[in-house]
């Protein structure tokens, strides 16, 4: 499988302190959102899903990550789980089709736009099934190919029945929650 995320969801895999979005459903954060991240990792890893970060999404983080950005691509290139991928020839070609499909309707922000359909055309180049994403906006643009999901969607782990709370390697697993 493959699948993509956006700035809303990335930064959740990098920052463990970030404040929970909120859910569009209630107006209220979502909640346990680090609980919902890790097993969606959790589980992507599982499944040996690949998972792609649009190179405009990266922008994003890498803004907001500062002097920590150095290390965060090194951890995100060294995953055999993670391509960042570019804005490239055929994305471009893309991002041109869904521009054309697109004009004489309004938006609200032309800047942003771009950076949306730019990550929209590369999740397209690249064969996403899934966006993961908490802009309303990629949803619209992905349209009914690409799936898109925010994190208040993320289902939670499965509760563990208490008789393994006992078990010797229950959460003593090195590679509980690693990627690489």
């Amino acid at each position: 499988m493959i699948v993509a995320f956006d700035a809303t969801v990335l930064v959740y895999v990098v920052d463990e302190n970030a404040p929970a979005p909120i859910d569009p459903g209630t107006g209220k954060p979502v909640t346990d959102c680090r609980q919902r991240i890790e097993y969606l990792l959790e589980t992507l890893q599982k499944d040996d899903a690949k998972i792609v970060i649009p190179t405009p999404a990266l922008g994003e983080v890498l803004v907001k990550a500062q002097q920590m950005a150095p290390e965060l691509l090194r951890r995100l290139n060294s995953s055999k789980h993670f391509r960042i991928a570019p804005f490239d020839t055929m994305a471009a070609v893309e991002y041109s089709s869904m521009h054309a499909q697109r004009l004489g309707k309004a938006t609200t922000n032309r800047t942003k736009a771009k950076f949306d359909e730019q990550i929209v055309a590369i999740s397209r180049v690249e064969n996403v099934q899934i966006i993961y994403s908490d802009d309303g906006d990629i949803a619209k643009l992905a349209g009914p190919k690409i799936k898109v999901m925010g994190i208040a969607e993320l289902p939670l782990p499965p509760a563990k029945a208490q008789s393994d709370m006992f078990d010797p390697h229950y959460s003593q697993d090195p590679n509980y929650g690693k990627w690489g």
